[in-house]
């Protein structure tokens, strides 16, 4: 996998100059003689390799990195309006553009002439380059004046019991049901319910300082959305509005820029669905459309900014919890409007089809869910006061069981549901819920490698 500052590739520089002209993805795969597939691998690697989440991001520093050549920029002036170009500076320097492309018109100036083809390519770059320099800026400055928590004394995780939890510095507010995902080192809460109601508020913790910050308010207030990070966004998708009702919205949030944008809609409103990424797609699974719970998934490409059916699921669910293994989406539990459930169905998005896997070894529904080490962890859960939920569970893919999960919090008061579970390193983090009505403002930590060094060769079943 692509990692940042490593060194660009010769095909990945080739992209880059297509995506610096302004090229589509499939006038990419035209030029280069490849997949459209391939085109978005490059990419992927290219936006990881020098830390950018756009293609104005990456031409802006492929240019700073050298990657792609600006020309004298000696050879222009800035008249007024008007730029005016040196003619020795311009017949040396710029090639003739193709035949096809030029436009003889008895009234042009010869400076207008010269100005076709590349040189307006460099006007645009310019200006990119200004407006990505201008927005960074800004961006730096907003996060630090939205600084929620400031401290010199660093913050004292907490183990709790004799487990593999941790307690951190708490949530500015208790809250739940909200949309949690991360990048890099950042763990972001979107949206979500307090005492208030529902809000789009958005709070960044640094796993690393034990932080918390504000971060731009979500444009569409939401609760009972789900997140995922793609291309180094993160995409919201869905969810319940102030009102109760569910919402078709989308939006894409841009850690580089504390900005966001709006996605092309879903094809119907959801609240409660799975929203689940294999790298190169979106994904979303059931929910709640106002009227029922729902048995649909939909897939969202990005290239195309568009959404498209997929073969429904075996069993409409909503608040299930899952996570891509292998390649493959995990949809399990969640609730079919009647009772919680323990079912759980492997879809391949490959051949876009759909299979059993063992099911959790209790139901439980608005759990949340993270990968770590390809393994899926299941976290809390339980809305029904009749369903005990006293720990949470792992599923091992290669051996297909499920293990119980240790969870101390579990032990006194049974259920744990609507908390944001994400994966951060080596490290899950959970955060709010809710216990009967209260909101939760925890911020928890399951590190099970923490002592994995002294555990004895042999398994105790238990994680």
């Amino acid at each position: 996998m692509a990692e940042s500052g490593e060194t660009l590739s010769d095909r990945e520089i080739d992209v880059l100059h297509c995506v610096s002209s302004g090229a589509s993805n499939k006038q990419i795969a035209n030029e280069l003689s490849i997949s459209q597939n391939t085109v978005k691998v490059h990419l992927r690697n290219i936006y990881a390799k020098l830390d950018v989440s756009s293609r104005t991001e990456a031409t802006t520093a492929a240019i700073n990195q050298g990657y792609i050549a600006v020309p004298d920029q000696s050879a222009v002036t800035a008249v007024g309006a008007e730029l005016s170009i040196s003619t020795e500076n311009a017949q040396a320097s710029i090639p003739p553009a193709p035949e096809e492309e030029i436009v003889v018109d008895p009234s042009e100036t010869k400076t207008g002439r010269l100005l076709r083809g590349n040189w307006r390519t460099l006007v645009l770059l310019l200006l990119l380059l200004i407006s990505a320099i201008a927005i960074m800026v800004l961006a730096s400055q907003l996060i630090n004046q939205n600084q929620v928590t400031v401290t010199s004394e660093p913050f004292q995780e907490t183990p709790i019991a004799d487990s593999h939890w941790l307690s951190s510095r708490p949530m500015p507010e208790g809250r739940a049901n909200m949309a949690v995902a991360a990048v890099g080192l950042d763990v972001y809460q979107i949206g979500g319910e307090t005492t208030a109601g529902v809000d789009g508020k958005v709070h960044v913790y640094n796993a690393r300082d034990a932080v918390w910050r504000k971060a731009t308010e979500k444009p569409t207030a939401v609760a009972d959305a789900s997140a995922v990070e793609l291309y180094g966004e993160l995409y919201v998708v869905g969810g319940r509005q102030p009102d109760g009702q569910p919402t078709a919205t989308v939006e894409a949030y841009s850690p580089s820029q504390d900005a966001w944008r709006p996605i092309v809609a879903l094809p119907q409103p959801i609240a409660g669905g799975l929203t689940l990424s294999d790298g190169a797609f979106l994904y979303i699974f059931g929910g709640w459309n106002g009227e029922e719970v729902l048995n649909t998934a939909f897939v969202y490409d990005p290239s195309a900014d568009s959404w498209r059916p997929l073969p429904p699921m075996p069993q409409k669910r909503a608040f299930a919890a899952g996570g891509t293994l292998t390649g493959k989406l995990l949809i399990t539990g969640g609730t079919d409007g009647q009772s919680e459930l323990s079912s759980c169905h492997i879809f391949d998005p490959v051949g876009e089809e759909w299979s059993d896997c063992p099911p959790m070894l209790q139901p439980r529904s608005a759990a949340g869910s993270a990968v770590l080490l390809n393994k899926l962890y299941v976290i809390g859960g339980g809305t029904s006061s009749e369903n005990d939920i006293s720990f949470s569970e792992v599923y091992d893919p290669i051996g297909e069981t499920w293990q119980v999960v240790n969870t101390p919090m579990l032990a006194d008061t049974a259920g744990w549901p609507h908390a944001g579970v994400s994966q951060v390193e080596t490290r899950i983090y959970a955060l709010g819920g809710r216990r009967g009505d209260t909101y939760l403002n925890d911020t928890l930590i399951y590190a099970p490698l923490v002592y994995q060094t002294y555990l004895p060769s042999a398994s105790s079943g238990e994680e």
